[in-house]
């Protein structure tokens, strides 16, 4: 971003007066251009603090922390040096905050299974980086949601706080059974803390109802046909990516665990995951991503709406259009990112909104690999199971952080397939 590189010249000039031994340390920090947005809730992912000693390093680590809330188009630190003292000033250009949203989608991709309905999220409620939803869908799937999740519950801690409720009857996952529809409905609360910029630990309880319309074994827990159940889980996160819309430096972690059932119903079963991922710069600007992801079930009978899958949020290129499922699952991935165009600003003139005059866009060519196994526990886990797929592609990083790829896999038998995929691969 601009401002670091200025930052880089004010440093080197400071070090040409004959004082680069000196310690450059912040005397103020001032945020200009948030109209909407609180200043401490751009504060709070900043580490830079008045008394703090500045470097090009930690300028660059605010600016991107600032932008990785998603609320602003573009993000600026200048620095005005006096003595060896620094005033910060923060520039912000917001997004617009208020979206209406078409939801569209093909079930077993089939073009007869379609469902759509519409959405809109407020993603800066009263300037606190609070997020409001609501969406629903008529068709083939049939649902309504609507959440609230609040960063920040007080001024005064990192206390972090998120519910949801959602209703639907929507067909079954599992491409090996008879087509059977599946009433939902899912309350959850979610609690948890931050510690510092990168760790935070989170605790939830759910309760849910499932009933399907043809009562049998394994679409749920009961004979009824209707499981009713409380679930309760802590997952931990340490966090240090530079940008997470498209990462290239730092790190990501992530353990959790969940319990199904508190002896209120015949659900009793649980589920430890894990899902760590890390960026790094080989050779100049090229990026070097690694992943590995997995989750293990225990416990009583797990019923085909809590299976893990591959085929719909996890995916295998090469297979990127098959379903399978299982009992447990485990995933890696590998990446080189390369850009052929840098991310850089464009700002268009004909806007009518403000919010929608400055443009962040870039190019990024990617080669991938992919691997993963999913099976049940009565199931040996051979090699020969294993699925697999490599190619290549573009990725356009677009304005409101949106980011589509067009790639080519082949997998592991030989066939091949282009794939059009939107958000970041990992």
């Amino acid at each position: 971003m601009l401002s670091v590189a200025c930052a880089l010249q004010t440093f080197a000039a400071y070090a040409d007066d004959g004082v680069a031994d000196s310690t450059l340390v912040v005397q103020s920090i001032q945020v200009l251009g948030n109209e909407s947005t609180k200043d401490f809730t751009i504060f709070r992912e900043m580490s830079l603090r008045v008394g703090s000693e500045v470097t090009p390093n930690a300028l660059e680590h605010d600016q991107d922390r600032i932008y990785n809330l998603g609320l602003f188009n573009r993000v600026e630190i200048d620095t005005f040096v006096t003595g060896r003292s620094v005033d910060l000033v923060v520039r912000v250009h917001e997004r617009w905050y208020l979206f209406p949203y078409p939801i569209v989608g093909i079930k077993y991709r089939d073009p007869k299974n379609l469902f759509y309905g519409l959405g809109v999220t407020h993603q800066n409620f009263r300037g606190r980086n609070e997020k409001l939803w609501f969406a629903f869908a008529l068709g083939f799937d049939r649902w309504v949601q609507m959440g609230y999740q609040n960063p920040r519950l007080t001024n005064d801690d990192d206390i972090f706080f998120r519910s949801s409720v959602s209703y639907g009857k929507v067909k079954s996952l599992s491409e090996l059974q008879q087509l059977y529809t599946q009433t939902q409905l899912s309350v959850q609360l979610s609690v948890g803390k931050r510690f510092g910029l990168y760790h935070s630990l989170v605790g939830w309880t759910n309760y849910d109802i499932w009933q399907v319309s043809m009562p049998s074994p394994g679409r749920t827990v009961s004979s009824t046909g209707r499981d009713e159940f409380i679930t309760i889980g802590v997952r931990y996160t340490v966090d240090k990516r530079n940008l997470r819309e498209y990462t290239t430096e730092g790190y990501f972690a992530s353990v959790y665990a969940s319990k199904y059932g508190l002896g209120e119903s015949e659900v009793n079963f649980f589920k430890y995951g894990y899902d760590a991922r890390y960026f790094t710069s080989v050779i100049g600007d090229l990026t070097f991503a690694a992943r590995t992801f997995g989750t293990i079930s225990g416990g009583g009978v797990i019923p085909n709406y809590r299976l893990e899958f591959f085929g719909y949020g996890e995916r295998i290129r090469g297979y990127f259009n098959k379903v399978y499922e299982g009992e447990h699952v485990f995933g890696g991935n590998v990446e080189l990112r390369f850009p052929i165009l840098n991310p850089r600003y464009y700002n268009f003139p004909y806007s009518w909104l403000p919010e929608f005059s400055v443009w962040r866009y870039g190019l990024y060519a990617g080669l991938f690999a992919d691997v993963g196994r999913i099976w049940h526990r009565d199931e040996s886990l051979s090699l020969h199971d294993w699925r697999s797929g490599f190619g290549g592609g573009l990725h356009f990083l677009l304005p409101y952080s949106i980011v589509i790829r067009t790639e080519y896999a082949m997998n592991n038998r030989g066939i091949g397939q282009f794939v059009l995929d939107f958000g970041v691969s990992f």
